[in-house]
Formats: C-alpha cells, structure tokens, sequence
C-alpha cells in the first residue's frame, strides 16, 4: 500500500463531511482556521451550533507539533476529532484527551474509520474565540452589541480586550460563529 499523504486523507474526510452536511445551511466547512492570529492552524473547522476541529496526522506527517497544537485546540474547539494514519494511532490514543474523537483510514485506504467517538466539552476561551474575527468584523461586533462607534477607531488588540470585558460570552461566540458561517473572503486552499 501507498503511503497517504495530507491532502489525500483530507479529501477522504471532506467529502466525509461534505455528505453529513449536506443540505445543512447553517453548517459551514472550514479548510485551514487559523487560531491565535496564525499561532495555530487546524487542518479543518466545521461550525454550525458548535465548532468542531479536525487535524489531520497523515502517514507522512510528525506527531511533533501535536503537543503544541493541543494546547490551542483543547482551549477553541467544543469537539475535536483526529484523523490518523494507521501508524500513529496507538500514540494518538495516549496523547489527544479521551474527549476527542479518533477516526483512522481503513485497511483498504478507501474511508475513514471511527476509532472513538468524541464528545462536547463546554470550556472555550473567550479570547481564542474573538480572535477568529478580523478587524472589521470586531467593528461589526461593536455595533451588534450597541456599544459607542468610538470603539472602532482603537487598534485590534485593545478592542479585542474591552470587547472580552464588556460582553457576554455566549452572544460573542453566536456572532463569531455567524460570522465564519457568512465569511465570504477564506483565502483559497
């Protein structure tokens, strides 16, 4: 068998996903969400009524930058799920938390196969999650809360602070989630 590479378990999971969605409007896929400003990239976001990560650890990938990653994905992500190749997965089951989900690829390498299911876990940290937003969608959040238009004239960071501080975070999260749903503009992957 050929080993698998990124972009090839990535299709296998999208067109996953692409059918479990299918139809859903308010579901949105998200290849390559940055987290922290670029400090951490997930391989795959889906947002709906949550938002649930995938990365992706192929045959040709490292499990070097997973502890690294986990610190950002445990503190964004409501449901994580890790696709990975065959070889790494008993690692994987030692190092991910027993809340996320574990998916392999089958023998065959035509599909992917649940390992473990994940589950919801409420925790997210509010600043992982406005950060997700860009300058001019923080200055839409400013008028959806109804705060002064002043607001929209500081720099991102301290916006950024206030913001967390003024607001409830249940509403940040509905309008960041609404946000990304509605983004036209991803960059292309």
């Amino acid at each position: 068998m050929d080993l698998l590479n990124d972009s090839q378990v990535r299709e296998m999971l999208l067109t996953e996903l692409n059918e479990k969605y299918l139809g859903c409007s308010d579901t949105r896929i998200i290849n390559e969400l940055g987290l922290d400003f670029g400090a951490a990239r997930v391989d795959v976001a889906v947002v709906n009524g949550i938002m649930h990560g995938y990365e992706i650890k192929s045959d040709l990938d490292t499990l070097y930058r997973l502890p690294r990653q986990l610190e950002y994905y445990n503190r964004a992500f409501e449901r994580m799920t890790i696709v990975v190749s065959r070889k790494y997965l008993d690692e994987v089951k030692e190092t991910v938390p027993n809340w996320w989900g574990i998916k392999t690829i089958s023998k065959d390498q035509s599909r992917l196969i649940n390992i473990r299911k994940g589950r919801k876990v409420s925790y997210q940290d509010p600043t992982l999650i406005i950060k997700l937003l860009w300058k001019k969608e923080l200055e839409g959040l400013v008028d959806f809360l109804g705060l002064p238009k002043e607001l929209k004239k500081i720099r991102k960071k301290q916006l950024l602070k206030i913001l967390i501080e003024e607001a409830d975070f249940n509403v940040i999260k509905l309008y960041v989630y609404n946000t990304l749903k509605n983004r036209d503009n991803w960059r292309l992957t």
